[in-house]
């Protein structure tokens, strides 16, 4: 059972540059993003199947998690 992650910008660098890296299914978005290394402050909008979620989401078998980062400016 998979959950894939897709950081998006910025937050590929934590996974070494990939497009997407797979967890097991059955955590917490925050949870699969603590084990990728991904610090959950830095995602601003969690996608789990297109549909915003929030970090305590438990994934489920097939989900694709778009992560956004949090854009900073001034």
């Amino acid at each position: 059972m998979t959950v894939l992650i897709r950081p998006m910008g910025m937050l590929k660098d934590y996974i070494g540059g990939q497009k997407e890296t797979a967890v097991a299914a059955g955590r917490t978005v925050r949870e699969a993003m603590t084990e990728l290394g991904i610090p959950p402050d830095v995602a601003a909008l969690v996608l789990v199947n297109d549909v915003p979620q929030d970090k305590d989401f438990v994934l489920q078998d097939g989900d694709i998690v778009k992560l956004m980062a949090v854009i900073g400016g001034g």
